[in-house]
């Protein structure tokens, strides 16, 4: 059913906006009850605000070691994490690009720009002194800010503050935030009592994460340890030679499926002391399939590529999507402890664990579903999330456009024979990553909804909940 508001001509004029979206329902009741409050612009509040300016190209210095350059990955679930993927540059870069390109600090929130992710929000951590910023980002300066910046990152979390950054963005060609339209969000100005429970709250959700992170990559690294493979590196050839009789037989004539690399990783798990398996020994690859069409009115769960979080190999979240609305590629019906590992080249670290809660769920025809036959399910994640599955499943794949690992091709993947007692301390610490993430989501879900409780009720009912017992504690 159609929504119709009725604007008064100074309100328009006041608002320097004529565009229908403005005045969106939605959007006039979240003003009202922001009005109900207390509430000052932003940048009535102590704050300043940077972006990077326009800069040359600088993705041929990115290093491995050096000052974060954080872009938009680098932003997950309010926080900056910085993953394998995460870019550095080195000092020099950043001195020759002074007015280019931003620098920002601990304690600084960073605001997506525009695109599919506009005003996704993070704050950054102590896990660097300093970091540099890319030109899709706005950040807000903290170090003088007069309120709490956690219950800032809370308030623009919350779905009051993405609701008004959303409302405000530029509606010329592809929505996005300013500079201006940040300094005149209204932020309603909260008890320090209050504001204090969030940052308790929100740092808490923080060691978490962090935490989740450490235990994982000892988990990883207990598996490449176990194999010899915690520093390989493969020797860097500039050239090499395959007899024709091993073209013949993979029927392929790309060079990079022939990389020395390849076979120096394979002889490796060949040389394991406790021998080695195919994959497809371990797990199978489920073919079980749902046909959401055939019930077109019932909700469904949706997985695909971008619910995934790559850092630890958790679903992040999933898409409610109608059976009459589902995709052709959402076919995969996923069970509790399957793993589901990404079968396109560029996204084969897109690896995770189905939990309880997407027991169920339909997943994209983009995965492989490994249903754990003879190992454990949090094993078998760190397995195929790691360089061991990762690296020959490159090898694996074929194609021009969209590179993917065909089916066929798993067949053709080895992995260890680790012992059960590894494996299981392996599988518990992968278990103990996934529970702190959890957690931490559980608290920072918890500080978006207390929010909404001090603005749309009071600040009481607000501390209240945010000192209730969570479930998982």
């Amino acid at each position: 059913m159609a929504a119709i508001s009725v604007i008064k001509k100074f309100e328009i004029e006041g608002a320097k906006r004529i565009d229908a979206e403005y005045y969106q329902p939605m959007y006039l009741n979240l003003v009202v009850k922001l009005h109900r409050n207390s509430c000052l612009q932003l940048r009535k509040l102590n704050v300043s605000l940077d972006c990077s300016a326009f800069y040359p190209s600088v993705a041929s210095f990115y290093k491995q070691t050096g000052i974060p350059f954080l872009r938009i990955d680098d932003i997950q679930d309010g926080f900056i994490i910085l993953t394998d993927t995460t870019a550095y540059l080195h000092e020099a870069v950043l001195e020759q690009n002074p007015n280019t390109i931003a620098r920002c600090y601990p304690g600084d929130i960073v605001i997506a720009k525009g695109g599919n992710t506009i005003a996704k929000v993070g704050i950054l951590t102590d896990e660097h002194p300093e970091y540099a910023s890319c030109r899709d980002l706005i950040v807000v300066r903290t170090e003088s800010l007069s309120i709490n910046r956690y219950y800032l990152l809370a308030y623009l979390l919350s779905s009051f503050g993405q609701s008004l950054m959303i409302r405000t963005a530029s509606q010329t060609g592809q929505p996005h935030l300013t500079l201006t339209s940040i300094k005149e969000l209204s932020i309603p100005t909260l008890s320090e009592s209050l504001q204090l429970l969030f940052e308790k709250n929100l740092v808490n959700a923080w060691n978490f994460f962090h935490s989740a992170k450490l235990v994982y990559n000892h988990a990883e690294q207990l598996l490449l340890s176990e194999l010899g493979l915690q520093d390989w590196q493969s020797a860097c050839t500039l050239t090499y030679v395959r007899r024709y009789s091993e073209v013949a037989r993979m029927q392929r004539t790309d060079a990079e499926h022939f990389q020395p690399k390849y076979v120096e990783l394979r002889n490796q798990i060949r040389n394991y002391p406790n021998g080695f398996c195919k994959l497809t020994d371990i797990a199978i690859n489920s073919d079980e399939i749902i046909e959401p069409h055939n019930e077109p009115d019932r909700e469904f769960e949706y997985i695909e590529l971008a619910n995934i979080n790559q850092t630890i190999g958790s679903i992040e979240d999933a898409n409610h999507i109608k059976g009459k609305d589902a995709p052709s590629r959402a076919r995969m019906l996923l069970r509790s402890g399957d793993v589901i590992v990404s079968t396109v080249e560029g996204s084969l670290d897109k690896v995770a664990l189905v939990p309880d809660e997407y027991n169920g769920a339909v997943g994209s025809t983009g995965f492989f579903v490994l249903r754990p036959r003879t190992v454990e399910s949090g094993y078998l994640l760190a397995l195929t999330k790691s360089l061991v599955v990762r690296e020959q499943m490159r090898c694996e794949s074929s194609g021009t456009i969209l590179a993917a690992v065909p089916a066929k091709s798993l067949k053709n993947i080895i992995v260890p024979n680790v012992p059960p007692e590894k494996r299981s301390e392996i599988d518990t610490l992968v278990q103990q990553s996934h529970t702190a993430r959890r957690e931490a989501k559980t608290l920072l879900e918890k500080a978006k909804r207390a929010v909404e409780i001090a603005i749309e009720e009071d600040e009481e009912k607000a501390m209240e909940f945010l000192m209730a017992k969570n479930d998982m504690t």
